[in-house]
Formats: C-alpha cells, sequence, structure tokens
C-alpha cells in the first residue's frame, strides 16, 4: 500500500473490525542528510530515507502500541490484530483514550514549514559549503590549529495524523542546520567552541562567513583561561546559556512532569514565580519556527500558549493524558514519535525580548560574570536547585576582560527567574527554543 490516507483508513477500519474501541495512526516518512567534514576530509556522509507507521489501539481503557516499516496490506492486518490482543492485557487506565471529538481540529493558518530548494542542493554542494565555511574559521587567527568539525544535516518530513474519531491531517516538513566547531591553542593549552545556524528554509541561514566568524570568535576568547575566586556576583547569561536556562523550565512546565511531582514548579499554577517584565511563550504557530505545525500529534490545533505572563505561572503544557490527570485542559502540546506515546512536550518556547542591549546589560556589572558556556550536570528538578560547571569572560568596571574557566555557578532555578533584574533585546532563534541576555542580581561563583 502507498497511499496514507488509504493506509490510515485501512489500519482504522481493521482495528475497529476486530474490537478495539478507539484507534489512532501516524505515518512519518522522511529523507535525511547528514555530513560532517574534518580539516577538509569528509569523515560523515550519512543519507537516509525511513518510513514507518506507528498504532495505538484502546479498548475498555486499556492500550497497545506497535509500529512497523512494513507498509504491506497482509502485514499491516496481522500487526493490526496482533495491537488489538495486546490492548485486552494491557492494564486499565481511567485517563487513557484518545482526544474528545470536539478538541480535534487543524489551525486555520498558513505556516511556512517546507522548503523544496533544499531537496536542490546537490551532495558534491553540501561538501563544498562546509570546507568553505571550515577553511574560512580556520583561516581567522593562527592560533586556531585544528577543527572538530564543520556539519551539515537536512531533513524533510512528510507526516500523517489520523484516528478513528474522524481526525486526519497531513503536513511537510524541512529543517537545515549548519555547524562549525574549531579549536585554537596557545602556551600549550586548547579550547574549543562552535557556532551553529538552523531553520526551516535554506534562505534563512547565517552565511558561512557569519558562522566561520563567531565560531573562531567564540573560541579564541577562551584562550588565557583563569581559575576565578569564589564569590557571589552579578552573572550576565549569554544567549546560549540563556537558551539552556530555558530548556530547563521546558522540561519543568510540561504535564508529565507536574503529575509525576518532578518539578519545583508543582502546584505554583497563578502564583508568581518570576520577575514582573518576565513572560514565556511557547507558541507552534511562530512563522518560520522549527517547532511549529499545524496541529499537535494528537490531533488538537496548534496555538499560542503564555506559560509565563509578567511574572504569573499561567498554565502547564499539557498533552490529553496529562490534562486528565491533572485536571485541566489539554493545551494543544502533544509530542510523539512512531514508536511512542504521545507526551506533553513544547513546540517553539521563548522568552520574550526585552529593551535593553546587551552591551548595556554588561556596562551595568562592576565586578561579575558573564556566562557563555554550561555543563550538562546539576540540576535538582524537583528542589530547582542549580550547580554546573562553567566557562565564561569576567566583567570589571562595565568591560569584559579575561577568560574564566574551571568553577561552578550556583543557585535555585526560582531564586534565579525572581532575580532577573535585566532582559536583553536580543533575542534570537537558532532553534525551537530561545532567550536573549539576561542579567541575575547574583550567584555563588566557587572556583578558587
Amino acid at each position: 500500500m502507498s497511499n496514507y490516507k488509504a493506509i490510515s483508513e485501512y489500519i482504522i477500519k481493521e482495528a475497529r473490525n476486530n474490537g478495539a474501541d478507539q484507534v489512532d495512526v501516524i505515518i512519518v516518512n522522511s529523507i535525511n542528510a547528514n555530513i560532517t567534514v574534518r580539516l577538509g576530509e569528509i569523515e560523515e556522509l550519512k543519507q537516509s530515507n525511513p518510513k514507518s507507521l506507528g498504532i495505538r489501539v484502546f479498548k475498555n481503557q486499556r492500550k497497545a502500541l506497535t509500529y512497523t516499516s512494513d507498509f504491506r496490506e497482509e502485514s499491516l492486518r496481522k500487526l493490526v490484530k496482533k495491537t488489538v490482543e495486546i490492548a485486552t492485557v494491557t492494564g486499565f487506565d481511567e485517563y487513557s483514550g484518545l482526544p474528545e471529538k470536539n478538541l480535534l481540529g487543524i489551525a486555520n493558518v498558513n505556516l511556512p514549514q517546507f522548503d523544496q530548494n533544499i531537496a536542490s542542493v546537490s551532495t558534491d554542494k553540501k561538501i563544498r559549503i562546509l570546507k568553505d565555511m571550515e577553511k574560512t574559521g580556520m583561516d581567522k587567527d593562527p592560533l586556531i590549529t585544528n577543527s572538530d568539525g564543520a556539519g551539515w544535516n537536512d531533513s524533510a518530513a512528510h507526516v500523517v495524523l489520523a484516528n478513528s474519531e474522524g481526525f486526519y491531517g497531513e503536513e511537510d516538513y524541512t529543517s537545515v542546520n549548519l555547524s562549525l566547531s574549531l579549536l585554537a591553542e596557545k602556551d600549550g593549552v586548547k579550547q574549543t567552541d562552535y557556532w551553529s545556524s538552523a531553520s526551516r528554509y535554506l534562505d534563512r541561514l547565517d552565511s558561512i562567513e557569519k558562522i566561520a566568524s563567531i565560531a573562531a570568535h567564540r573560541t579564541l576568547r577562551k584562550l588565557g583561561g583563569r581559575k576565578p575566586k569564589t564569590q557571589k556576583v552579578p552573572v550576565v547569561f549569554d544567549p546560549v546559556v540563556a537558551r539552556d536556562f530555558l530548556r530547563i523550565i521546558s522540561q519543568t512546565v510540561v504535564g508529565d512532569s507536574i503529575y509525576n511531582k518532578n518539578s519545583f514548579l508543582v502546584d505554583k499554577l497563578n502564583e508568581p514565580i518570576a520577575v514582573k517584565n518576565m513572560t514565556i511563550i511557547d507558541d507552534g504557530l511562530l512563522k518560520y519556527g522549527l517547532g511549529s505545525r499545524r496541529f499537535d500529534d494528537e490531533g488538537l490545533p496548534s496555538r499560542k500558549n503564555i506559560v509565563i505572563g509578567k511574572g504569573v505561572l499561567k498554565t502547564y503544557l499539557c498533552d490529553c493524558y496529562s490534562a486528565r490527570k491533572l485536571g485541566f485542559e489539554p493545551t494543544g502540546s502533544a509530542t510523539r514519535g512512531v514508536t511512542s506515546n504521545p507526551s506533553s512536550g513544547t513546540s517553539n518556547f521563548y522568552m520574550q525580548n526585552g529593551t535593553i542591549p546587551p552591551e548595556e546589560i554588561i556596562a551595568s556589572v562592576k565586578n561579575g560574570l558573564y556566562l557563555t558556556s554550561v555543563d550538562w550536570v546539576g540540576i535538582n528538578y524537583v528542589t530547582g536547585d542549580y550547580s554546573r560547571g562553567a566557562t565564561g569572560i569576567w566583567i570589571e568596571n562595565g568591560k569584559l576582560t579575561y577568560p574564566v574557566q574551571e568553577f561552578t555557578v550556583a543557585g535555585n532555578m526560582l531564586d534565579m527567574l525572581k532575580n532577573i533584574t535585566m532582559i536583553g533585546n536580543d533575542l534570537e532563534f537558532r532553534g525551537s527554543i530561545a532567550a536573549p541576555t539576561f542579567k541575575i542580581k547574583e550567584m555563588t561563583i566557587s572556583g578558587s
């Protein structure tokens, strides 16, 4: 079988004929390319065209999930029968089931999600782009002596979602990413850093010159790093670390984390948890957003959700299951893959832009830290305690002075949210999570 609508209708009909109460089908057909060039040589070249589908069956409040890449009718018939049989012996769950019919739908918007020009770029051209970008970066300074690689990743996906409640939706998506990681060395000490650009559309990527320049600048500024003294100082989060900060919040505002009590935001709904000038949004309808879509992975229309509005926690992001468990309304926030059940997640999750230039934020600090990278360790999602290995640049009298390394920066997420004193105007989407530069009044630096 090759017609995806016909395939989904066949599966739904077969499942109902086998006694299923409800059923949904997700089909994903994608074309992916991954290329890495290092020191002018091809290190990785992968191209794939995976095609698969997942089936969820509900019977008497019991659920089963199966998946396959075999689209032959006979194979699908056997799989559907097996899925229904599995559903009869799984555990009872009063919250399981498809979304209520009145919740289903597709947002009536025209989202730019698919760029046909990406497919026209030949493999040879992609390799030339990577070689040129890597050479441009390495030529920026004699201290840049090596490369961890220049990368190209692109994907085109056709996604179909259908269920027995009458929902049918299909979408085409593209994405493309360019990245460069460089290594610099001085006095026998090596440092690495990177930069990247990602977009739905090829012509919205940063130029290779810009990516190479920023990657080189970020690498070179790490050379000659010192270990700072242990102290409490203001900390300015650059957009890379600010994005990481937002990622922590994105994992603690979702329904799954709330009902599992794995979040410092449990029981904080409608309470002020941050400074009044902070707003955090999850917008599935953001133009050109890498997380944008017209419907979520359960068939609910995508929408814009104000998660934190002027410092107040306004909503948790819920798929239908977590919404039922928590007694809330779903927010169009279901995410899933072919091999997994839906769960609550984010689309385009970002801190609203501020009004202050980042240079002015730095200039406001007499003695403090400009934080440029952190290790992904040391987060207690239940208490909000935050302790990360870090690198950055020390600020003296409002100016970036020297690099610092081999220290930790620590605080508590709720305290940090309430002590953000300045928010920058440099919001830029380089992924589906983004934040501008911001300053926290005081954090603990543990160094020498």
